[in-house]
């Protein structure tokens, strides 16, 4: 998914004025909310089409055409009808209108809506903007073991910003296991798309971790990407569900994202040791109780 040109940025700034004053009639929240591990329902492909034209003219409004002025209440309407019908970066311009604050009328758990949406469907600052959320329980309780889930499908989806985030948290081993040989990598790639302050701590890895490890580690990393909608099952689910069984005592195979028959069985174990329906080892339930032991630890 491209990256919003600058006449959408300036439409985050019109939203925001207007959520403040009262101009939209979007979804009404409690002070925090939950992020929950069942995914929003996917948007109909004809909805879909509608989102992304309501969108292309909310941008083009924001600017004079001929004799037409510029129509930045008439766009941010229609941003709003863009993003209700499913449209990504409409939803993330609601999402940072409801987290800009102008007027004072700052609404992160309101953000966190249209951000769950948006994320799910792939766009990448969306699902970097909720790890981010996420990890400062800003909106909602504090949950880093889910926020490392969403950082790295951002970084996967190619965002810099995110692999800094899930490299940091990984140096820790705060949220996700502690990996050096991996944080090592994805700081070189922040460091090399642009994120200045990832160059001291690849620095301060490099001596630690074997030339070897950090080279099998970078072309591990740099071959992980995605693109799209989250499918039910991915690589940031699977790498939590390693990590949170790992932290227990429950897992012994490697930390790496990778799905098989070994971590399927060791999930359906700790569900039943759970006494959770024989479901499917990637079910909702069973994810929402491992982000509950994750967030015990």
């Amino acid at each position: 998914m491209a990256r919003l040109s600058c006449h959408a940025l300036r439409v985050f700034a019109l939203v925001a004025t207007l959520l403040a004053a009262g101009g939209c009639a979007l979804i009404e929240t409690p002070a925090t909310t939950a992020v929950p591990s069942t995914p929003p329902p996917a948007p109909s492909a004809t909805d879909l089409r509608e989102g992304a034209r309501l969108q292309r003219s909310a941008v083009a409004l924001m600017s004079p055409r001929g004799n037409r002025p510029a129509d930045p209440e008439g766009a941010a309407r229609l941003v709003e009808q863009a993003a209700q019908l499913g449209d990504p970066d409409a939803q993330l311009m609601l999402a940072h209108g409801h987290l800009s604050g102008a007027g004072g009328s700052r609404d992160a758990a309101a953000a966190l809506v249209w951000l769950q949406r948006a994320a799910q469907q792939g766009q990448p600052e969306a699902q970097y903007r909720l790890a981010q959320l996420l990890e400062a329980g800003d909106g909602t309780a504090r949950d880093v073991a889910w926020a490392a889930v969403w950082f790295q499908r951002a970084a996967e989806r190619g965002l810099p910003q995110a692999q800094f985030a899930l490299a940091m948290l990984q140096v820790a081993g705060e949220g996700t296991a502690r990996d050096e040989a991996e944080a090592l990598a994805r700081f070189t790639i922040a460091e090399q798309r642009g994120v200045a302050a990832a160059a001291r701590y690849r620095a301060a890895l490099q001596g630690r971790v074997p030339p070897a490890a950090a080279r099998q580690a970078l072309g591990r990393v740099r071959g992980e990407t995605a693109r799209g909608p989250v499918p039910p099952v991915d690589r940031a689910l699977v790498r939590f569900a390693q990590s949170t069984l790992a932290a227990r005592g429950s897992w012994i195979g490697p930390v790496d994202g990778r799905d098989s028959p070994a971590i399927r069985v060791a999930l359906t174990a700790f569900a039943r040791e759970q006494g959770l329906p024989a479901e499917s080892p990637f079910a909702p339930a069973v994810v929402d109780r491992l982000r509950q032991v994750a967030g015990r630890r």
